[in-house]
Formats: structure tokens, sequence, C-alpha cells
């Protein structure tokens, strides 16, 4: 197997993984800013094992520091629009938001990395996922559309952060940078829990019983393997491609709402229409690059 295809598979089973963190952030009871600080400083705390934090201003210098803590930024207000999406309405309208990413990023990413170019290819890919994410919006009632607009908020900020791992990424230290990151996502979550203190809804909560128990598969099998196994498929992917595996998410993310939390009862037909023609430009975004 090739290195591109070995970066394929990994990324898939990333987004897999990413798919299921909607499901765990509806089951898990805790309001949307508890859960972005735990899953974050839960993290942190168990990659501090293996991350040697007093040597990391040996090893990375104080400017790659900086940059992965701006990227940690990005990621947190990601995670608290993402998840406050799945809170407002239901996962699958979360994960649906996320269509909108390919778009976005072949926008994006010529402005942010330098020597990318516009391609015809990614632009028409981006363009023709817009219709079925009209064929969704519109087949939506108002709570499931509020959920939509906090869902593409965060598409677009998490577009930002896939960008900025492609152009900050140094191989072989994906550990490193992923702790500078999960640790600046906790300390942004707690600084906004000083700013809210007085907002019901915003107030910090702790983690109680059987959600100790999803908490721990949050951030051992969607954080910790899932960061890894998508900075390791970076080296040989650009992010308009990483971009499209990620309209996969809301896929794999929705069949598992609908077996696990029966989302299909509170969805139209019209929306999972609009979810295959999504997954058919996917699969032919694949078969283009392979082909290539």
């Amino acid at each position: 197997m090739t290195e591109k295809k070995k970066a394929f598979l990994y990324l898939h089973l990333a987004v897999f993984f990413f798919g299921f963190t909607a499901i765990l952030g509806d089951l898990i009871k805790l309001n949307f800013m508890s859960i972005v600080w735990w899953r974050s400083i839960l993290t942190a705390v168990t990659l501090a094992f293996v991350v040697d934090i007093l040597g990391l201003f040996k090893i990375l210098s104080k400017r790659i520091i900086l940059q992965q803590m701006l990227i940690g930024f990005f990621l947190a207000i990601h995670w608290l629009f993402f998840y406050g999406s799945i809170k407002v309405s239901n996962p699958t309208m979360a994960l649906i938001a996320l269509s909108g990413s390919s778009l976005m990023t072949a926008i994006l990413e010529p402005l942010i990395i330098k020597g990318y170019r516009w391609r015809k290819v990614d632009i028409i890919l981006g363009v023709l996922i817009i219709p079925g994410f009209l064929l969704i919006f519109y087949n939506s009632d108002s709570i499931q559309q509020k959920g939509l607009w906090l869902g593409l908020i965060g598409t677009f900020l998490g577009v930002v952060f896939s960008i900025l791992n492609k152009k900050w990424l140094i191989v072989g230290q994906e550990i490193r940078l992923t702790f500078i990151q999960m640790f600046t996502v906790s300390i942004i979550i707690s600084m906004l829990f000083l700013l809210f203190k007085n907002i019901p809804d915003f107030h910090f909560e702790t983690i109680k019983d059987f959600d100790w128990i999803y908490m721990s598969m949050f951030v051992l099998l969607c954080t910790i393997l899932s960061y890894y196994l998508y900075l390791k498929s970076m080296k040989h992917i650009n992010a308009f491609d990483v971009s499209v595996a990620f309209n996969m998410e809301p896929i794999y993310g929705i069949i598992m709402a609908a077996l696990l939390l029966q989302d299909y009862k509170q969805i139209s037909v019209l929306v999972y229409i609009g979810m295959m023609y999504i997954t058919t430009l996917v699969f032919l975004d694949i078969y283009l690059k392979f082909k290539k």
C-alpha cells in the first residue's frame, strides 16, 4: 500500500471516530462548554504522561508553540459552536453543517497557504455540495435550522483549524502539537467560564456517574487516537482532500445517530436524500484523486 493510500486510510479512520463524537456529545449530560473543557483537559493530562512538558521549549521554538496555540484557539471556538449546535438541535443537524467544509476550504486554502492555487475541480465539487445543503436546510424545522447555522459557523472555524494544521505541521511531533492545542483549548474555555459565570447555561458542570465512561471514550478513542491519525494523514494529503473526506463525518455520524439515538424520527426523508447526494460527491472526488 502506498503512503498516499495509507494516509487516506488513516484519515477516514479518524473521520469515523470524529463522527462518533457527536453521539457522545449528545449522550453526555453536560452543557456544551463543560463538554469541551473536560474533553480538552483530560486529553492534555493524558498526553502529559508521554510528552516531556519541560522539554517542549527545547524541542519546539517559541514561534512554533505560539502557532500551535493559535490553532488551539480556533479548535476551541470550533468545538463550542459544534457542541452548541448539538445541544440546540441534535447530532444530525450539527454533522450536516460540516458538509460546507469543502467549498470553504477550496476558497480559503490558497489565501492561507502560500503557493496554493484555486483549482477548478475543487471549486466545482465544493459548489455542487450546495444543492444538497439547501435541500437539507429547507426541509428542517426552525430549531434544526438554528442548529445548522451554529454548525456552519463551527465548520468555518474548523476549516481554518484544518488548513493551519496543514501549514504548520511538523512531522514526528504530532503528539506534542496535539498536547499544546488541547492545553490551549482548556485554558480558553476556563477563561470563558470566568467571563460568563453569571449565565446559567454557561456555568461549569462536573462529570457524574455513567458520563465518565462516555468521556473516557471521548478522550482516548475520539480525541487522542483520532487526532494522531488525522495529523499523520496530513503529511500526504492537502487540506481540501481532508475537508472532502470530512464530509463523510456527517454520514458516519448520522448512521450512528439513527441506530443509537433514533434521530431518524425527527429528520425528514429529504434530509437523508441530501446526505446521499453529498456522499456521492465525496466518493466521486476520491475516485478522481486516485485515478489521477
